[in-house]
């Protein structure tokens, strides 16, 4: 027998997991979330995994409106403030680019993994899992990203955007308003 669609049971980490069911419960099919329903007191203990940042240009322009501790802690500074280009250049510039024109354009989530290694820290695996938001509630502005680091270093990376059907049986799942 055939699974049934889902996102859900591609998100390898379970703090992603829970950010997903929080943005489940407050998205809205073909927008995201709002921005005022992202309420990070609901979840203490993910934001030092948590970067929000503002979008634009399809998703092309990045900037950094907040980033938390444990991904400062792996980057070695805070880069809140930065834009992609001041963090970042080449391949690593366009694979962010890529994630973030992914969320956007598909107005959906975007779940991956991969090596990480900034500068001469050692290397990481990295899940990663980028979430749209909307402050005017017309388009995606804004990304919410889950990100937590493991010292296993897995074989191949991997980047998993959301389609349509497994949003649709994931709300219908969880009750979700939208289903």
């Amino acid at each position: 027998m055939a699974q049934a669609p889902s996102f859900r049971r591609h998100i390898a980490h379970p703090g992603l997991r829970e950010l997903y069911d929080h943005w489940l419960q407050h998205s809205r099919e073909g927008i995201g979330m709002p921005r005022d329903a992202f309420d990070p007191t609901a979840m203490p203990r993910l934001l030092k995994n948590l970067i929000l940042s503002d979008v634009g240009d399809g998703g092309r322009a990045i900037r950094y409106r907040l980033v938390g501790t444990e991904i400062v802690a792996a980057h070695g500074f805070d880069y809140t403030g930065l834009t992609i280009e001041e963090l970042t250049s080449g391949s690593t510039l366009a694979f962010a680019r890529r994630l973030y024109t992914l969320v956007v354009s598909r107005a959906a989530p975007v779940y991956s993994e991969g090596n990480f290694r900034w500068a001469e820290k050692e290397f990481h695996w990295t899940k990663r899992l980028h979430l749209p938001l909307s402050r005017g509630g017309e388009a995606v502005d804004m990304v919410l990203v889950g990100q937590f680091y493991e010292a296993v270093v897995g074989e191949d990376d991997l980047l998993l955007p959301a389609e349509p059907a497994e949003l649709a049986a994931d709300r219908a799942a969880a009750g979700c308003r939208g289903a």
